[in-house]
């Protein structure tokens, strides 16, 4: 079942992915864009990366979204009738040539849940067994977050921190501005 819901979701994502530089309106790419944070922080989700799961829906389908719409309430242009262009083509090559990779790529890693890969036979056991003497934390998953990850999850904090603090900065520069 697992199985079937991240195939959906990789579709999901490349669909979303050719749309965005496909669509001719730049209201709908952004969304459709939003839209492809989404599926991907749901297949990162599945995938157990609790952390980079939350980022990607909080930075990319939240406040990336948000800038996008904020950028485009700012903005006037407009495309009337839009012409052929070899972009959307070459976007689509990229697309394809990167997911090539990406499988090519991914062909030796160890299966998922393997429990003779290294990081099953070596790391979590470390951790399990080392955490309450070198972190003196007794939970096993906040003494990785917040000890031995500590450098990683400060800047993630940040960056949600800084888009937070923009967000707020460009939408009272444009109240300050219709006031």
């Amino acid at each position: 079942m697992i199985e079937i819901l991240n195939i959906v979701l990789l579709v999901l994502i490349l669909a979303s992915a050719v749309a965005a530089v496909t669509v001719p309106d730049l209201v709908s790419a952004a969304f459709v864009l939003g839209a492809f944070s989404f599926f991907c922080a749901i297949l990162w989700a599945l995938l157990g990366a609790a952390d980079v799961s939350f980022t990607e829906a909080v930075v990319g389908a939240g406040v990336s979204t948000l800038f996008f719409f904020l950028a485009l309430a700012q903005t006037q242009a407009s495309a009337k009738n839009p012409s052929f262009s070899y972009r959307p083509l070459l976007a689509a090559f990229l697309c394809a040539a990167g997911a090539g990779l990406f499988c090519l790529m991914s062909a030796g890693l160890p299966m998922f849940g393997d429990p003779n890969s290294p990081p099953n036979s070596y790391l979590s056991g470390d951790y399990l067994r080392n955490t309450l003497k070198q972190t003196l934390t007794p939970n096993a998953v906040t003494a990785i977050i917040v000890d031995y990850r500590a450098f990683d999850t400060l800047i993630e904090t940040a960056v949600i921190f800084s888009a937070a603090v923009a967000c707020l900065l460009i939408m009272r520069m444009n109240h300050d501005k219709t006031a």
